[in-house]
């Protein structure tokens, strides 16, 4: 994992100087989040991106490098795999589509995947995903824009299943002042899936609060055991709940859904927060922000007699005592 995290060499393979081509995207950012590592470029033609030039093979970059990722035609995945593992490129990020969430040829390419990681000792990201932030050393790899000057580093780490999603919360996060220390999108999951993400972020000095989006579960006891060791809190938004989502969750992760209800227990029993959307889960981080709440003492200050009211049920309902004081200021105009 420390190698997807915090790699001290990067190679982006699918580069070209074309305008609308995302892997040079991938490129331009890393650039403008000042990453200091080494980086390296590889596409079907020469050329250069942000001073970088662009090698048409792997066999022209140099050997062992930390992290290759990968955004190329589906059908060419395995082949940069096999290329990867024999220059010594043991961690690979697959931003590529057109796997299992897309047809059964695309199901046999990633398992295809599967076996060579296996075979070389690779681990890989995805496929088809967005891919990793680390905001500690400006780690930028989604293959679209954004501007550092919206980025705010702070305690909170993302582990989502959908790209968008993930970004959503990085946004959003750092919008509410909270801040993001890492995010990952972990697409269709192959190899690493939330749980092995999980482990890894529950041992992160960065990381304080673990905010998990996810379509389905993969290991769900690995899961539950994880949460229940740690010191870390941990939110998650799990959708893909009922039929109507069901459908659209698998044309674009192939993800199953899950029985809810089982879900929404075992979360409740590790102490796991479910929350029910980004508003919610956003909410919840910044109150996790905040100093622990000491003692059972409570002052409600209201702006109405109404309020006050609701107030007090919400406070006798969560154990704190049932008294309420109540004072009205009336404005001469």
């Amino acid at each position: 994992m420390q190698c997807i995290f915090y790699p001290s060499s990067i190679v982006v393979v699918g580069v070209s100087e074309r305008p609308e081509n995302l892997a040079r995207t991938i490129i331009a950012n890393l650039c403008a989040f000042g990453y200091k590592g080494k980086l390296f470029a590889v596409g079907r033609k020469e050329g250069s991106v942000q001073g970088i030039p662009i090698a048409t093979s792997l066999d022209q970059v140099p050997d062992g490098l930390d992290l290759a990722v990968i955004l190329t035609p589906a059908a060419t995945v395995s082949g940069l795999m096999e290329e990867c593992g024999r220059k010594g490129i043991s961690h690979v990020v697959i931003e590529s589509g057109g796997f299992s969430e897309f047809s059964e040829a695309g199901r046999r390419l990633e398992q295809q995947l599967l076996k060579i990681a296996r075979r070389l000792g690779m681990r890989f990201v995805g496929p088809n995903c967005i891919s990793v932030i680390n905001f500690e050393t400006g780690l930028y790899l989604p293959f679209g824009s954004m501007s550092p000057v919206n980025a705010r580093l702070g305690p909170a780490s993302v582990v989502s299943q959908i790209g968008g999603v993930s970004l959503t919360y990085v946004d959003r996060l750092c919008m509410a002042g909270v801040g993001v220390n890492k995010a990952v999108s972990i697409g269709n999951k192959t190899d690493l899936d939330e749980s092995d993400y999980l482990a890894y972020l529950l041992q992160d000095p960065g990381t304080e609060i673990i905010c998990l989006y996810l379509e389905s579960v993969g290991n769900g006891r690995k899961l539950t055991d994880l949460a229940r060791s740690s010191t870390k809190p941990i939110i998650v938004h799990k959708s893909n709940r009922g039929k109507a989502s069901q459908s659209v969750a698998i044309s674009h992760t192939a993800a199953l859904a899950d029985d809810d209800q089982i879900v929404s227990a075992a979360l409740r029993q590790v102490g796991i927060f479910r929350t029910e959307g980004f508003r919610e889960s956003v909410a919840t981080a910044q109150g996790l922000t905040l100093p622990p709440v000491r003692g059972n003492s409570l002052v409600v200050i209201s702006r109405s007699g109404g309020h006050a009211v609701i107030a007090a049920d919400t406070a006798e309902r969560h154990g704190f005592p049932a008294v309420l004081e109540y004072a009205q200021r009336q404005s001469n105009w």
